[in-house]
């Protein structure tokens, strides 16, 4: 072949090709650990080719030089198999080894041992081409160094081994160094034997500056290794397929075609600053104890799929320093590229390692599987990216792990790419799939399923199964920027799902298609404020200025959270929320739980937002001068509903539950169902309507057997518009309590124009206003809305209060005020209670239905009515003792002189209607008083 800048022949497949390998490496230092040759030596090697000529070793091998090449022949032939022995054999750079025999069309195996204790080094090429369809075995127990320029170029695979014994299918073998028990055999090899203590390795290396003519690296067709190590420092090969082996110091056989999870390993497979390339259509397995590559080292292959990974791993210990893996789709192929398996103890992917394939735009990118006891990425990455056709995405990720940390931003991603020009990927973002004992993500440790072209046909979800899963500064993430709705998350967690720090779980849509759905199934979930803030979100947003289209291109919707757990635990600022920030709507929050507690600042959330719009990339091509200010518009979109299922208690410690609109659409309803419900410490449940556009105000409802607010507790609704705001509702099985300064329920519509406040529904057999509770409705310029307190005729309502009374209020600026109907509780005990029925059109009206109006004289009790006010009752004093009823109402007129004036000069007054109670209430009943406006 002679010597050439490139290495040329390399067959493939049993047929001689043409290739052309240009293989670089730079550096001059073994990798560590590595077999202690220096590569001087390599560099200064000449060639030495000396058959056996012992009697006992000879097989009748011949070598002659001519020039840079040496011709092998003579040998044993055994069947269809031919043997040669040497004493040493090297091979200098540039030279040539070639084998011949006669009738070479009927050779299947040429089998050579070098038996002198002296190591091989190889730097030519190795021809056995005049056999076309034989394999080749090269055996050597004292070491095989490969250096820059060796080429291997065979009919049929190359095996390199520094095995003892090549054992063969009939059970004989054939022994290397020793004349004892060899067997020429006729049958096929089958193994190779290490006898352990002594194992040698096999090491690729630099040999320095070559001269013109002389290739880099160390090319072959089908090649196999198996040696105690395998070694590449600052070398390259190149092959069409290739199996690596490293047996470490074990005894016993390794199959010659076993998968790499079979035989014996526990040796080092090591580059550094090295790189491995398998051509198109090949693949590569490698079998080890311990994996290594460090300096930017690469295995690298470009296939399709097939029944084999392109990339098989098999070790106790996978350590990407900061090399790759990497497996590419072949271009213009419609079929997906190759996968990438690795099975290891430990696995750890770091600083800027990778594990990855690359999708063509023809075709579908392969799957990544890892399967390892420890499966870290400390800053290195895994990932799946690329372009992809319809019916294809640009590749799986399948992790299968004891346990699985990510930290130092390291990333678990596949994303679909946005190509330019007329290129235009319409396949899918790929899944990616969890199944682990312990997930751990902090230190910004990413899990993402990315579609960032606007052509995409598909999704990529997020699957997660574990025991436990902790997530501190990391995010678990799907998105899209397409009309395709991002990927759905879906997270099983048997035990605790704890998350502590900024990040979260979340999908987000910045394009006309929807967020992804969030479903979470944990044995307890626990967010803390620990680091920021953590968050479970599914939103819509407007991306950044430059790159923003048109308003119109951003129509997606949040998607829906789904949460079942026996315990939710939100602490400080944790969240949980849906969004829209663009013209679609928020998605819905359902949470089932065996209990709930919220502290602090934690938020459960939906909201339609405003829309914060730049100007678009037409107008600034159009003026790059324009300045890029916000413009902040009502959007079309809706908020979700918000829906907790609570078997046990639900307790809110402070925090927020809310939903909101600031558009054109509604904001959600709120339901809280829970055995009891104890909300203290200024927490929050609401619905509210903003200013900008006419959207409403959402219901709020309660229901459970006890219910409780204290120490400035809110149940609201709220309107800043026209439209009128939504109701509230409270219904107990058992009790109802509101108590201290702030504490209320409550209905507002804060509108300058108008608009009407909602109703309010209470019910429950006892209900207990205590010292500042309250439960009002109130409008500033509409109407306010109706209050109904609903017991059953064995109920007790109770208003208390002293220094701070206890109240239930209607009010209103210059519409209507509500009507407050209490019915029909056994007692009203009013032990320092004020109720309030204001407004200046009137109709603010009372109606108290109760077999017993029981006040007390020893704190101030108020009735303040413009309007009607009916009583149907015994009233008694509970200060001291049954005597006849005196009822002090408060005058109207004291609060509301003004209004007062303008009613008198209608000719309106305000009426006190005392009903007769009794057997005889029909006889000698007395017509109504005038009362309040005089």
């Amino acid at each position: 072949m002679g010597r050439s800048r490139h290495l040329e022949r390399v067959h493939f497949g049993g047929e001689l090709a043409m290739r052309r390998w240009l293989i670089t490496s730079t550096a001059l230092a073994l990798a560590a650990g590595a077999m202690p040759v220096a590569a001087q030596d390599a560099l200064t090697t000449q060639t030495a080719i000396a058959p056996d000529t012992l009697p006992s070793l000879s097989t009748g091998t011949t070598a002659t030089t001519d020039g840079a090449t040496t011709t092998i022949g003579g040998g044993v032939r055994a069947g269809d198999n031919l043997f040669h022995s040497f004493a040493r054999f090297s091979l200098g750079p540039g030279d040539i080894a070639r084998w011949t025999a006669s009738d070479s069309a009927t050779i299947r195996n040429v089998i050579n041992r070098v038996t002198g204790g002296e190591r091989s080094f190889i730097a030519g090429t190795i021809d056995a081409s005049a056999m076309p369809g034989a394999d080749f075995y090269f055996i050597n127990p004292a070491g095989i160094v490969f250096g820059d320029g060796a080429f291997v170029d065979v009919g049929g695979t190359a095996h390199f081994s520094t095995a003892h014994q090549l054992g063969f299918a009939d059970g004989t073998v054939l022994v290397s160094g020793t004349a004892s028990g060899s067997t020429f055999s006729m049958a096929d090899p089958a193994r190779f034997g290490f006898l352990g203590g002594n194992n040698q390795p096999i090491a690729f290396l630099a040999t320095g500056e070559l001269g013109d003519g002389l290739a880099r690296g160390v090319a072959a067709s089908r090649l196999t290794l198996s040696a105690s190590d395998i070694t590449f420092a600052s070398a390259s090969l190149a092959a069409s397929t290739l199996a690596l082996r490293a047996v470490g110091q074990g005894r016993g056989n390794v199959g010659i075609s076993v998968a790499p999870d079979q035989g014996l390993r526990g040796g080092r497979i090591d580059l550094d600053d090295s790189s491995i390339f398998i051509d198109t259509g090949g693949h590569v397995a490698l079998a080890a104890g311990s994996l290594r590559l460090d300096t930017f080292s690469e295995i690298g292959v470009i296939t399709s799929a097939s029944g084999r990974p392109a990339i098989d791993v098999r070790a106790d210990l996978v350590d990407l320093v900061s090399g790759e893996l990497r497996v590419s789709g072949v271009a213009g192929l419609a079929e997906r590229g190759g996968d990438i398996r690795v099975r290891a103890s430990d696995l750890i992917v770091r600083r800027q390692g990778a594990i990855r394939t690359e999708s063509m735009l023809a075709g579908g990118g392969g799957t990544i599987l890892l399967d390892g006891d420890v499966v870290h990425i400390d800053g290195g990455s895994v990932t799946a990216t690329g372009l992809s056709a319809p019916g294809q995405s640009v590749g799986d990720i399948v992790v299968r792990s004891r346990l699985l940390k990510i930290t130092e931003i390291g990333l678990l991603s596949t994303t679909l790419f946005q190509a330019t020009g007329d290129t235009m990927p319409t396949g899918t973002t790929g899944n990616i799939v969890i199944d682990a004992g312990r997930i751990e993500i902090d230190s910004t440790g990413l899990i993402l399923a990315q579609s960032q072209s606007s052509t995409a046909s598909g999704p990529g979800s997020i699957t997660i199964r574990a025991d436990s899963m902790a997530i501190g500064l990391g995010l678990v993430s799907t998105g899209t920027a397409s009309s395709t709705a991002a990927g759905s998350i879906d997270i099983t967690v048997r035990g605790l799902l704890e998350l502590t720090g900024f990040g979260g779980i979340q999908s987000v849509s910045q394009g006309l298609g929807d967020a992804g759905s969030i479903t979470i199934r944990a044995g307890a979930i626990r967010m803390v404020d620990d680091m920021g803030g953590p968050s479970i979100s599914s939103q819509t947003e407007l991306p950044r200025a430059q790159e923003f289209t048109r308003l119109s291109d951003y129509t997606g919707s949040a998607g829906r959270i789904s949460i079942v757990t026996d315990s939710l635990e939100m602490i400080g600022r944790s969240t949980i929320t849906t969004s829209s920030a663009s013209l679609g709507n928020a998605g819905d929050i359902a949470i089932t739980a065996g209990r709930i507690s919220m502290s602090g600042e934690a938020e459960i959330t939906s909201s339609a937002q405003v829309l914060q719009v730049p100007p678009s990339r037409e107008e600034f091509e159009a003026d790059p001068d324009l300045d890029p200010v916000l413009r902040i518009v009502p959007g079309p979109g809706r908020a979700g509903t918000i829906t907790l299922a609570v078997a046990d208690t639900f307790t809110m410690a402070g925090g927020t539950i809310s939903t909101a609109t600031q558009g054109f659409g509604d904001a959600g309803a709120v339901t809280v169902a829970a055995d009891r419900i104890l909300l203290g410490a200024g927490s929050r449940i609401s619905s509210d309507a903003g200013g900008l556009a006419p959207g409403q105000a959402g219901t709020v409802v309660l229901i459970a057997r006890q219910i409780a607010l204290a120490d400035g507790a809110e149940v609201t609704t709220g309107s800043a518009n026209a439209t009128t705001a939504g109701g509230v509702a409270l219904v107990a099985e058992d009790s109802i309590t509101i108590t201290g300064m702030g504490s209320r329920v409550a209905s507002t519509n804060s509108a300058a124009g108008s608009g009407a406040a909602g109703n309010i529904m209470v019910s429950a057999p006892r209900i207990t206003l205590g010292p500042g509770g309250l439960i009002t409705t109130s409008s500033l310029a509409g109407a306010a809305g109706r209050i109904d307190l609903q017991l059953p005729d064995t109920g007790i309502l109770r208003l208390a209060g002293g220094a701070t009374p206890a109240g239930i209020a209607t009010s209103s600026g210059p519409g209507t005020g509500g009507q407050i109907t209490i019915s029909r509780p056994y007692a009203l005990i009013a032990d320092g209670g004020r109720i309030e029925a204001l407004g200046q059109q009137r109709g603010a009206n009372v109606q108290l239905a109760t077999d017993f109006f029981i006040r007390s004289a020893d704190n101030s009790n108020l009735l303040l009515v413009d309007g009607d006010l009916v009583v149907d009752s015994q009233v008694g004093n509970v200060s001291s003792g049954i005597d006849t009823p005196d009822i002090s109402f408060g005058d109207a007129a004291g609060v509301l002189a003004g209004q007062c004036r303008a009613a008198r000069s209608s000719g309106s007054v305000s009426r006190l209607a005392i009903d007769a109670v009794g057997p005889l209430a029909l006889e000698g009943a007395q017509p109504a008083a005038d009362g309040g406006c005089r």
